[in-house]
Parts: C-alpha cells; structure tokens; sequence
C-alpha cells in the first residue's frame, strides 16, 4: 500500500471532486469561488495511487464581524469516503495553515457543516456562536482558529 502525497494543485484540478463530494447538485464551472484565483490562494490535493483522493483551499479574505488583518478562509475539505479517518484531511488542513502562516496570516476561519465542526475543533478552530442557515448548504458554524507554522512532512 503506497502512502498519501500532498501536492499542491491548480484550482480546476479541485473542480471534480469538489463537485462530486460538496456540491453534487451544481456544474462544475458553479462550484468555484472568487477567492479561488486570489494571487496568494492555495489549493492542494491528496493522492493515492497517483488518483486525486481529497482536495482543500485556503485564500485571504476577512472573517465576517472582525476587524483583524491577516485573517484566511478555509474552504472545501473534502476526502473521497473511502479514505476517510485516516489522517488525509487533517494533513491538507495542516497545509493549508502552513501557507497562511507563510504569508502572515493570523487567523484562518471557515463556515463548517454541522457534520463536520467535530473534525475542525479537532485542530484548534473554536465555533462562533450558534449555527448559520445558510440556503445552499444548510446549517453551519462560523469557526476560526490562530495561525501557526507547522511543518511536518508532507507524506502520510
């Protein structure tokens, strides 16, 4: 059994998957988003076997109700079902708040499905208050958490 690679990956490369496990019901030129082709924006996929396995993106943009510069918004964590729970999402989390902390950042914060709050709080991020309805994707919580340097290898 080979390992997980994460690499560092271009935003249409994200499109399927991110289609297929976060927006089923959208085309695939509807699920990309105005921060994806931010300068600074990052996006990095998880591979096994060669096969694209999990996707997330990272991009500045402020937190809504703060005022604090350096603030970068998580977006669309996602890992095909079969690889679930064996540490592939945590590293493409971890990746992206390595670049955030790269470039400066000081917070990164994403809105999270109530299904997925418990993996976010797993890795620091705190919830804001109670759960937004959102039409599109239901309820979620606002969440955010400090940004640090991690470094650990980028193999699983």
């Amino acid at each position: 059994m080979s390992d997980y690679e994460i690499e560092v990956i271009e935003p249409a490369e994200a499109r399927p998957l991110r289609r297929a496990l976060l927006h089923p019901e959208s085309t695939l030129e509807a699920v990309d988003h105005p921060g994806d082709t931010h300068p600074a924006a990052r996006h990095v996929g998880a591979f096994k076997d060669g096969l694209l396995i999990g996707i997330a993106t990272i991009h500045p943009q402020p937190m809504p109700g703060a005022t604090r510069t350096g603030a970068w918004r998580v977006r669309d964590v996602a890992v095909e079902h079969g690889h679930r729970g064996r540490g592939v999402g945590a590293l493409l989390l971890e990746r992206l708040l390595e670049h955030a902390a790269e470039h400066e950042g000081v917070v990164a914060w994403a809105t999270v499905r109530i299904a997925a709050f418990g993996f976010f709080e797993r890795y620091g991020f705190t919830r804001s208050g109670a759960p937004i309805d959102d039409p599109h994707e239901g309820p979620q919580y606002l969440m955010h958490a400090g940004v640090r340097p991690l470094h650990r290898s980028w193999r699983l």
